[in-house]
C-alpha cells in the first residue's frame, strides 16, 4: 500500500506506517491507517505497542503541515518518550482501519521539544490506545545527519 503522506515524513517503506490525512486544524489532525501484517518487528502479530509510533508519525505530519514549510524535503523529528500510554487491547488486526487523532500542545509551538496527546480509535469510534508523547524537532537537521 502506498501512503499519501510519503512526502511529509522522512520515513520510507516499510517504516512509513501512516497512510492518509483525513483532517487537520492548526493544532490537531486525524490520520487514517490501514494496519498491515508486514510491518517490521511484528512477525504477523501487530501489537498495540506500535500505537506509539503511529501517534509519533501522525504528530510529525501535523507538525510539517503546521510549520507550512515550502521545502519538499521532510524534516527530522525524534520520539523522545511516551507517558501514560494505555493500550485497551493487546493487538491490532491486519486489515483493520484505524484513526489516529493527534493534538500538539499549542504552548510548544516553535519549541524544539513538543508535547502531543494522541488517541487511536477504530472506525466505529472504539478507543484502542491513548498516550502523551514527547517529541524533539531539531532546528537544524544537518546536525543530526551523517555526511
Amino acid at each position: 500500500m502506498s501512503s499519501q503522506l510519503s512526502g511529509l515524513l522522512p520515513h520510507a517503506a516499510p517504516m512509513l506506517l501512516v497512510d492518509e490525512l483525513i483532517s487537520s486544524t492548526e493544532h490537531s489532525a486525524v490520520i487514517g491507517v490501514a494496519i498491515r501484517d508486514s510491518y517490521p518487528f511484528t512477525q504477523g502479530n501487530v501489537g498495540t505497542w506500535l500505537g506509539m509510533e503511529l501517534m509519533a508519525q501522525s504528530a510529525a505530519v501535523l507538525s510539517k503541515i503546521r510549520s507550512q514549510q515550502k521545502s519538499d524535503k521532510p524534516t527530522l523529528g525524534f520520539l523522545l518518550g511516551c507517558r501514560s500510554f494505555i493500550a485497551h487491547m493487546p493487538t491490532f488486526t491486519p486489515g483493520q482501519q484505524i484513526l489516529v487523532e493527534i493534538e500538539l500542545d499549542p504552548e510548544s509551538q516553535g519549541q524544539a521539544t513538543i508535547s502531543a496527546s494522541g488517541v487511536i480509535k477504530d472506525i466505529s469510534g472504539r478507543l484502542l490506545c491513548e498516550g502523551v508523547l514527547t517529541l524533539f524537532e531539531p532546528h537544524d537537521d544537518a546536525l543530526y545527519l551523517s555526511k
